[in-house]
């Protein structure tokens, strides 16, 4: 009998919150309409969160394809990610370009960090409101560490800074611990392709930029010093990029209209409304299969897994 009410309890939260979801995509769908109503352009939502990834691509190349042959070479996008894999940001870009082919424009309301960044810098303009931020094109690397069994992210920028540190070690005659750092780097041939790896972001946004943004040939200098900034120029990958400071980089930013804003914003906070609901159900039914788990599983996994999947249920180690 206990069961048979706990389950008809979970069963009434989750038809609970299937139905918030669909009065808040209601509300969307119309804000949406006012939107494109005032921009006068077709407007495609690439927001919530959404991680850029080539199964991503695969999704928006369908949704154009399928909803967007009448929007005649006008599209904006609005856009809210932190980022993802920029070889994918790139074929995203290439894909918008299509479609907005006259003319395009991406809407940040707060976010498009990264590899979004790079996807916001192949159109006309970017509109962002006060709060938005764009970030550096540095790459993420993640890697495990195979001598301490845990997974270790950084960029081709901390790779440099150590090397830096290490130098300055040596001519500071600290040998020991110089050599001591030396013997802790991994694989030097790979951390080489690493730092290499920082060029890919510098390559992809020089070309998008020249062939829209700045495509001006007076504007070749401005050109080369944001690529540059981006993807090297700043010291921390969370670098926030506000209105202010990409304009100051060069780019053709404008702050959003009042009208404009309004309904972005609400867009923004309506769709983080729903993007918690649907973690909340994901994280539930995470939890309900990790529970039918045999006892003592959870305890045999690597550590690496362990960590992983605790970012995603940081209430496994709760008792209950």
């Amino acid at each position: 009998m206990a069961e048979t009410k706990k389950e008809s309890s979970k069963s009434l939260k989750i038809r609970k919150a299937k139905k918030q979801i669909s009065d808040l995509n209601k509300q969307i769908d119309q804000k949406l309409k006012d939107l494109q109503k005032i921009r006068k352009a077709r407007l495609f939502p690439f927001f919530s969160g959404v991680e850029i990834t080539p199964s991503i691509v695969d999704d928006i190349f369908d949704d154009l394809r399928n909803n967007y042959k009448d929007c005649n070479g006008h599209l904006d996008v609005i856009i809210d990610s932190g980022g993802g894999d920029i070889d994918a940001a790139y074929n995203l870009s290439m894909l918008f370009r299509k479609f907005g082919s006259k003319e395009l424009n991406f809407i940040v309301p707060r976010w498009a960090k990264s590899a979004a960044t790079l996807l916001v810098c192949s159109g006309n303009k970017i509109l962002m409101s006060p709060v938005a931020e764009l970030g550096p094109l540095d790459p993420q690397i993640t890697q495990i560490n195979p001598l301490e069994g845990r997974m270790e992210q950084f960029s081709p920028l901390h790779i440099r800074s150590t090397l830096e540190m290490i130098r300055e070690e040596f001519n500071s005659g600290n040998e020991k611990l110089a050599t001591g750092l030396m013997e802790r780097l991994q694989f030097p041939i790979t951390l080489g392709g690493f730092v290499k790896s920082s060029e890919i972001g510098q390559q992809y946004v020089t070309r998008l930029l020249e062939t829209r943004m700045l495509s001006d040939p007076k504007e070749k200098n401005t050109l080369e010093n944001v690529a540059k900034q981006l993807a090297t120029g700043y010291a921390n990958h969370g670098f926030c990029i506000n209105i202010d400071e990409a304009k100051s980089l060069g780019l053709k930013v404008c702050e959003l209209g009042d009208d404009e804003l309004n309904i972005v914003w609400e867009l923004h906070r309506l769709n983080r409304k729903k993007g918690k609901i649907e973690d909340e159900i994901r994280e539930d039914d995470i939890m309900d299969k990790i529970k039918s788990l045999p006892p003592g599983l959870l305890d045999k996994l690597p550590p690496v897994l362990r960590e992983k999947l605790q970012e995603v249920t940081p209430t496994i180690n709760k008792k209950e």
